[in-house]
């Protein structure tokens, strides 16, 4: 070995598993998706309008959907802490850059129309809805973005290059190498970023494309989570700075 070589370089990363997988990868992404059935939009549509919860609820729902996911993910932490590596340096600072192309190609899709008002996202503004300034509008702001840098990029990795990638290439996705790339694995990538982002799907498909390219370049999934919550915080910095909630 290289006296100048750095120890963890010479360590390829252990990406199978983790234990328990079916728990750790799927549950908490299944609940934040059922939790957030019960979200109200501005329009009154979907099951939160029939069961006549108002928009103004908005916060409180988001607050439960979180808490719920949470909480699904303390229960499998202690095998999602042991799988998910160590991070490189480099991917959350890539993560930071990729939120150019994905707000200039958001708000390029937005104004052509590729996506009816069906796809759009809540665009709940805790300084219009509620009273700007109060502490509520900002308890409002402080969830949102624990849901935003923290809950999301965990949940969402864990589902999609911890699950999805995986099981498409073998049915014990556990024992797939993380980052592992196929033709189906690609595939299903580049669908799940249509179908989850529609008002977004072409900077969907680029970003999840290029952290794709850090999952199978590390494979560490903490490298990919890293990266997420850096865009995401990005974004949500963006957001505060120009009140276009609509990309919330």
């Amino acid at each position: 070995m290289n006296p100048m070589q750095h120890p963890e370089a010479s360590t390829p990363p252990n990406p199978a598993g983790p234990d328990r997988p079916w728990e750790v990868c799927i549950v908490p992404f299944v609940v934040f998706l059922a939790v957030g059935l019960l979200e109200p939009s501005r329009s009154g549509d979907g099951l939160a309008g029939t069961l006549g919860i108002p928009f103004s609820a908005y916060p409180l729902i988001y607050g439960l959907r979180i808490t719920a996911t949470v909480l699904a993910v303390a229960r499998s932490w202690t095998p999602i802490s042991r799988w998910l590596g160590r991070p490189n340096w480099w991917p959350p600072l890539m993560g930071l850059t990729l939120v150019v192309p994905w707000v200039v190609l958001a708000e390029l899709q937005r104004d052509a129309g590729w996506a009816g008002a069906t796809a759009a996202r809540a665009g709940f503004n805790p300084f219009t809805d509620l009273t700007a300034g109060s502490a509520g509008s900002w308890s409002c702001v402080i969830i949102r973005a624990i849901g935003l840098i923290a809950v999301v990029p965990l949940i969402e990795e864990l589902f999609l290059r911890g699950f999805l990638m995986r099981y498409v290439i073998r049915e014990d996705f556990w024992t797939v190498p993380f980052g592992m790339l196929t033709f189906p694995a690609a595939a299903a990538c580049l669908f799940y970023a249509a179908a989850s982002h529609p008002s977004e799907c072409v900077a969907a498909v680029g970003w999840f494309a290029v952290i794709t390219g850090i999952a199978a370049a590390t494979r560490r999934p903490i490298d990919t989570i890293l990266a997420h919550a850096a865009t995401n915080l990005a974004l949500g910095a963006y957001v505060l700075m120009t009140a276009n909630w609509w990309l919330l």
